[in-house]
């Protein structure tokens, strides 16, 4: 078996090499990160520090399509030493797609500075364990967390899924190709929608204070512990999401559907949250007409959805097959969104499984706030935890 060097540099350009020369990493380049090869379709991964000079080697690689992440938290002292108008980054992240052939080769992946923004997700619940033979799809959420300095106010803020990810399909009656695919999944002005709704209110009736967190039910807002002892209650929920034949919980306010199209994941019990597969979840600002948005024939639903513009999103969570699910498929097309929006996605969501994936905390402010990572790479962003901790950021 032919085995592969795979030479690896990360590089940085603009304001984000400037910021890292101020933290000892000079010559656009940084030094100091953890990288990480994993090969896809294999449980195979493999972690290096680069040098000085920006580089991490990693030898004897079995030829593959790997994922690249690369991630450098900084410390308190790094975060002063930014100087004013830079408190909000902290950490430099990346990630690539690429396909190592033997003997090897040498390549760049590109960091950039990672902001801890206002609105982010927190954690991604799919709580789908397998009760008497049958899966229970109807206990996860979507938790969000006021990761700034301020008050925001809830209030028309959207979530929503981002395009289908499509792979080739020459036996589909379309014909679909990776190509068809690209104009919608690598779209940078934008995410186009199947499948968004709103959060109720005025303007100013749901504040997220600081620090405060929100959760927003995938199906009924109810006490699941009825169901498994591991799933949570959900029945003080803040939000949740209503079908056609779900039962509403008269106490917790319903998100408001504005489709375009309902998937057959929701099962009539409204989004189903942490579905296994390759899924991106996004958070938008408020839109004064979503009527008015441009709108596109999507090959793969055979039906025109709308583009979210690149201006109103505030934050992406997307995830692809765990290795173990995508050796049992077809090839998907080489990349899931556009780095705009996310580097790299994670790949998290499993079968039959309660365990949760949950952002990861940066920093404690002294008033005891948490600060969330926000690398704008699910991969780097998000960890695999086994409770999950709806309401509470820890």
């Amino acid at each position: 078996v032919q085995r592969a060097r795979l030479g690896i540099t990360v590089r940085l350009t603009g304001d984000d090499s400037t910021l890292a020369s101020a933290i000892g990493s000079p010559g656009g380049v940084l030094s100091n990160a953890l990288v990480t090869v994993a090969r896809a379709g294999s449980s195979f991964r493999q972690t290096d520090t680069t040098d000085a000079a920006g580089a991490a080697v990693f030898d004897r690689l079995l030829p593959g399509d790997y994922t690249v992440s690369v991630i450098r938290i900084l410390t308190a002292a790094e975060v002063a030493a930014l100087g004013s108008g830079n408190e909000d980054v902290n950490a430099f992240g990346g990630g690539s797609t690429l396909k190592v052939e033997a003997p090897g080769a040498d390549t760049a992946v590109a960091a950039v500075a990672g902001r801890r923004g206002s609105l982010v997700i927190s954690e991604v619940f799919g709580g789908r364990p397998l009760i008497n033979g049958t899966v229970y799809n109807y206990a996860g959420y979507i938790e969000l967390y006021n990761n700034s300095d301020t008050t925001i106010y809830l209030d028309g803020k959207l979530l929503g899924l981002g395009p289908p990810y499509m792979r080739d399909c020459s036996y589909c009656v379309n014909r679909l190709s990776c190509d068809d695919a690209a104009a919608f999944q690598l779209d940078p002005d934008g995410l186009w929608s199947p499948s968004f709704w709103k959060l109720p209110g005025s303007g100013r009736d749901y504040a997220l204070p600081a620090g405060g967190t929100a959760v927003l039910v995938a199906t009924d807002a109810i006490d699941h512990t009825t169901i498994g002892p591991r799933l949570p209650d959900l029945s003080h929920a803040d939000f949740e999401f209503i079908g056609s034949t779900d039962a509403d919980n008269p106490s917790v306010p319903n998100l408001i559907s504005l489709g375009p199209y309902e998937p057959l994941q929701q099962l009539g019990h409204g989004l189903i949250v942490g579905a296994p597969g390759r899924v991106i979840y996004f958070l938008a600002d408020s839109l004064r007409d979503p009527g008015s948005l441009p709108t596109a024939l999507m090959p793969y639903l055979d039906r025109r959805v709308p583009r979210i513009p690149r201006s109103k999103i505030l934050d992406v969570f997307s995830s692809i097959l765990t290795p173990a699910q995508e050796a049992n498929h077809q090839p998907a097309c080489p990349q899931m969104i556009n780095p705009v929006f996310d580097r790299l996605p994670g790949g998290f969501l499993e079968e039959l499984t309660t365990n949760t994936i949950a952002r990861r905390i940066f920093t404690s402010l002294p008033d005891g706030r948490a600060v969330l990572l926000r690398t704008k790479a699910t991969a780097n962003d998000f960890v695999l935890s086994a409770t999950a901790t709806p309401g509470t950021v820890q």
